[in-house]
């Protein structure tokens, strides 16, 4: 993943100033860690709601992550493109 390019798109397309969009970053690194996953990649909703730290998480919580999946996948999609 081009972490830069991630956070350059965020700061621009989506208009989130630096540190949220380093929040955001944080929140894609943590559903990595979460998910055991190798690389930051986005994941499929349902995987992340059944997994069992996920679904430990407080819902304030759990709501920042989706939405940080969210952007990473609109983000990737604008990549792939």
């Amino acid at each position: 993943m081009d972490v830069e390019n991630f956070l350059s798109w965020l700061m621009v397309t989506k208009k989130l100033n630096k540190r949220s969009a380093k929040d955001v970053l944080s929140r894609c690194r943590r559903i990595t860690k979460i998910c055991c996953l190798s690389s930051i990649c986005s994941v499929e909703e349902h995987i992340l709601e059944n997994n069992l730290l996920f679904k430990s998480c407080s819902m304030y919580v759990k709501s920042q992550l989706k939405r940080s999946n969210k952007l990473l996948l609109e983000w990737e999609k604008t990549v792939n493109e």
